[in-house]
């Protein structure tokens, strides 16, 4: 047995920024990751010498005056290698047959839409002012949807504000609250940014600061119960019997995930129920390929490329039907040219459900057709940005919802946690907090997605465990 002040489940982002934020306020922390590897979806894996991220594409709000640098800063991970995308044009939509370059910078961005549609200029000039808002309660209980239709007559104009945010939240036209796609969106206007390596570099100098703190992050180690005694955690137990003594306890997984390493009677039923029926988001298929010697130049921003005349609603389903992808190239560690690229694009968990069960080392062949044919779309749309993309690759990997599932236990393969909803804000934002006083959650299930979104999020959970603590030192 173990002990520590504060116990973390989850070496996701989120749970590594709260662990280093208590160690560093002198704290003594334990993080359990049930994997071997560190770093949740963050990880980054090789395919022969040749390292692919699962996650990490593209940062928002690194520049000083943007909304990630004092937290970075505070953090140590200003410090690692940032490459700053192209200042005039660090977004490129290609849809309808034309090309929309998208520059960085509030001002910029805006007139450089009233270019593109002069005809919507009121609308840009509205879209705008919602984009600086700070009415948070009114943009978590409005509709995105409906308000770029009140903004704007011009559809294509609708797609191309939109056609980046497939990538970072789930566009659904029925729920997506304004608060999510506006802050989804702001912190890379403001300034975009690639990690120059892969994302186990980010990952691995959070674990060496946590470490250097006196406290220990331990992969290998699966918990499967938070033990309850007076309506406190007291421990946590492993899958292999070991058992982890804290005060403070911090869940990093699924909040779903989390109410069943509880038993039943430790939830009050209202909010287990509440908690577990939470619909979650779609997933992500991603197709990594390894580039030919010198056969593609690198480009310094993200290319999108929307097919259907609409990118809400558009995930990949049991048509398998690719409405949109996403290209994003690793900065080249020596040299001008692309050695790896992503393509990413929505894809249900519907569509691979069916093979669930299967090992990862032996999938069917059905599900195998299933990744062909999305790959053969995936490549076919991407020529349009990349001409002579098939001819350039030399080998190619894929991934689905189902690997997702497999590797992080992710419920269905979400790729941004579970679905917000703007008809019903109190789904929209989850608390940290949880009815156990000594329970807390972090991660991009409770605010919003990718890393301004974990960040954000494990702030606000560093915040409530000193306060939790305060409340102790009173007692």
């Amino acid at each position: 047995m173990q002990k520590a002040d504060i116990i973390v489940v989850g070496s996701g982002v989120g749970g590594l920024e709260v662990a280093l934020t208590m160690a560093k306020e002198g704290m003594r922390v334990i993080v359990l990751e049930r994997q071997h590897q560190a770093g949740g979806c963050m990880q980054s894996f090789s395919r022969g010498k040749v390292m692919f991220d699962n996650a990490l594409h593209c940062v928002g709000g690194l520049d000083e005056k943007g909304q990630l640098y004092d937290a970075f800063s505070n953090l140590g991970l200003i410090h690692l290698p940032w490459k700053r995308l192209d200042m005039c044009c660090y977004d490129e939509v290609h849809i309808s047959g034309k090309v929309f370059s998208i520059p960085q910078g509030m001002m910029q961005y805006t007139n450089a839409l009233k270019t593109y549609f002069p005809h919507q200029e009121e609308g840009l000039d509205a879209w705008h002012e919602i984009l600086t808002s700070t009415d948070e309660e009114w943009l978590k209980q409005t509709s995105a949807w409906e308000t770029l239709n009140s903004l704007f007559t011009d559809s294509l104009l609708i797609q191309v504000l939109s056609a980046p945010a497939m990538f970072k939240m789930e566009l659904r036209k029925d729920t997506l609250p304004l608060f999510s796609l506006v802050h989804g969106t702001t912190p890379y206007i403001e300034s975009a940014w690639r990690l120059q390596g892969d994302g186990n570099s980010l990952v691995n100098y959070l674990i060496h600061q946590i470490r250097s703190y006196g406290s220990e992050v331990i992969t290998d180690k699966e918990v499967t119960q938070f033990n309850v005694k007076d309506g406190h955690i007291v421990s946590a137990t492993c899958s292999d019997g070991s058992i982890y003594e804290g005060n403070i306890f911090v869940s990093n997984t699924h909040p779903s995930v989390t109410c069943n390493m509880l038993e039943e009677k430790a939830l009050k039923p209202v909010f287990r129920k509440r908690i577990v029926t939470l619909p979650n988001t779609h997933g992500i298929f991603t197709l990594h390929l390894q580039m030919r010697h010198e056969a593609l130049r690198y480009f310094n921003h993200n290319k999108y490329v929307i097919k259907s005349t609409d990118c809400w609603d558009a995930a990949v389903d049991n048509d398998l039907k690719v409405s949109g992808i996403m290209l994003s190239a690793r900065v080249p560690a020596n040299g001008e040219h692309v050695v790896n690229l992503d393509i990413l694009t929505p894809m249900k968990w519907e569509t691979v459900e069916k093979f669930a069960k299967s090992s990862m080392r032996r999938r069917p062949k059905a599900y195998k057709d299933i990744k062909n044919i999305i790959t053969e779309q995936c490549l076919d749309i991407a020529e349009e940005a990349i001409p002579g993309l098939r001819k350039m690759v030399l080998k190619s990997w894929s991934s689905t919802p189902l690997t997702y599932f497999n590797h992080n236990h992710t419920p269905q393969g979400s790729a941004f946690g579970f679905r917000k909803d703007y008809a019903h804000p109190l789904n929209t934002i989850l608390s940290p907090k949880t009815p156990i006083p000594n329970l807390f959650m972090t991660g991009h299930n409770l605010m919003l997605h990718g890393m301004h979104g974990v960040t954000v999020t494990a702030a606000h959970t560093a915040i409530e465990i000193n306060k939790k603590i305060t409340q102790i030192k009173d007692l």
